[in-house]
């Protein structure tokens, strides 16, 4: 399929399968880090680049077809439907506007084009502008006075309208990204099919944007409690500290750090099972902006031996010798309920922390009590593989930046 576009020329691959197929999110930051280990952090992109990477296995006839139309075509324009973003409509008849509620997929469906799949078939649209206002009530006036008897209500109706009038029946739509391929397109074939990899990279004009949904606050900063899973039945996790060893090779040495405390990494791993919980970490990304934004996340490991009973206020017994040398300064805690809150340790004696606000809990109801730590993600590039079913996988590493 070829549309004509501002771009110019674009083929249309209609079919792109999910299954063992990668999305690539790619911010850039600048992160100058002092001394001491304290950092600062800039921006450089207002926006992600986005990366495609689909595998296409093809048999007899359509094998041919891909063969030509990428010989034909390597070096040009391309338009990539995002199945993982699609969205059931409502039947069209002869119409140019789509009923749909788009705040949840804003980031990707939004003004530009899209791909139909519907009953009479697959097609490419173009989205104009999004939402309108209908009428609710008439206005009605007095015909003698001229006075208003009833006011002209409206209403907001979200959805997109589309240049041209359409017809589509048990329909789906999804983006439409205008890419070029990145690099080589890579063909195993045998007798009689072929497995195509290709990579393609979507125009600057075309990326997503997205300002991030504000969460829960604390201290100024974003905080989340995004449960972690673990690699198999464990966690790899990382201590570092900046190291130095001045060596002469002929007798002693000696050991010194420019940093205050070790840092901690460990790997992000999230599996989001349905198109909302990809969505929703879409644009927990898209405020994170890559390693710019930190955020507050709990540790999750059980490094606080509590020794409480009964209800606990604002003093914790702790048993652990190395906790005041530790120096932590916020801890998480979670209830049986499921909720969590953050609290500050304001004093500490050997074997008591004093924290604020108070926890105000009973012991048999809390499930854990944790250090929490200001993090951001230790990554630019974050890649979704996507596992069939609506089903997709994510990993970033994070590195707690503040305790």
């Amino acid at each position: 399929m070829k549309i004509q576009t501002s771009y110019g020329e674009v083929h249309v691959l209609t079919n792109c399968p999910l299954l063992d197929s990668t999305e690539s999110l790619e911010w850039m930051t600048e992160v100058h880090e002092s001394f001491d280990g304290s950092e600062i952090r800039y921006p450089l992109r207002d926006a992600p680049r986005q990366v495609l990477n689909f595998k296409y296995t093809a048999m007899r006839k359509a094998m041919g077809d891909l063969f030509h139309m990428l010989y034909a075509n390597l070096r040009k324009q391309w338009g990539i439907p995002l199945r993982q973003v699609k969205r059931v409509i409502p039947d069209i008849v002869d119409d140019d506007y789509i009923i749909l509620d788009a705040a949840d997929t804003i980031a990707d469906l939004r003004v530009g084009f899209a791909f139909i799949e519907s009953s009479e078939g697959a097609q490419v649209v173009e989205i104009i502008d999004r939402g309108r206002y209908i009428i609710i009530q008439e206005e009605v006036r007095d015909p003698e006075t001229d006075e208003v008897i009833q006011e002209l209500e409206t209403e907001y109706q979200d959805g997109f309208r589309l240049a041209e009038n359409i017809t589509a029946t048990n329909a789906v739509i999804m983006p439409l990204r205008i890419c070029i391929i990145d690099g080589d397109a890579s063909i195993n074939a045998g007798g009689f099919w072929s497995n195509t990899s290709i990579v393609f990279r979507v125009l600057a004009e075309d990326l997503p944007e997205h300002e991030g949904d504000m969460p829960e606050q604390y201290k100024g900063e974003d905080i989340y409690w995004k449960p972690l899973l673990l690699d198999g039945d464990s966690l790899e996790i990382t201590l570092t500290q900046h190291q130095n060893i001045v060596d002469g090779a002929v007798g002693g040495f000696q050991p010194y750090t420019h940093h205050e405390k070790p840092k901690y990494l460990k790997p992000f791993r999230s599996l989001l099972k349905t198109w909302f919980e990809y969505h929703e970490y879409k644009h927990f990304l898209f405020r994170r902006s890559g390693r710019s934004r930190a955020f507050w996340m709990p540790l999750y490991e059980q490094h606080l031996n509590i020794l409480n009973t009964g209800n606990i206020t604002t003093s914790l017994v702790v048993d652990n010798q190395y906790i005041i040398e530790a120096n932590r300064k916020h801890i998480a805690v979670k209830r049986k309920d499921g909720t969590w809150s953050a609290h500050e340790i304001t004093g500490r004696t050997s074997g008591l922390f004093t924290v604020s606000p108070a926890i105000n809990a009973q012991r048999k109801d809390i499930k854990s009590i944790c250090y929490l730590g200001l993090h951001r993600l230790d990554a630019d590039q974050i890649e979704f593989q996507f596992l069939g079913a609506g089903k997709s996988q994510v990993t970033v590493p994070v590195v707690e930046i503040d305790n």
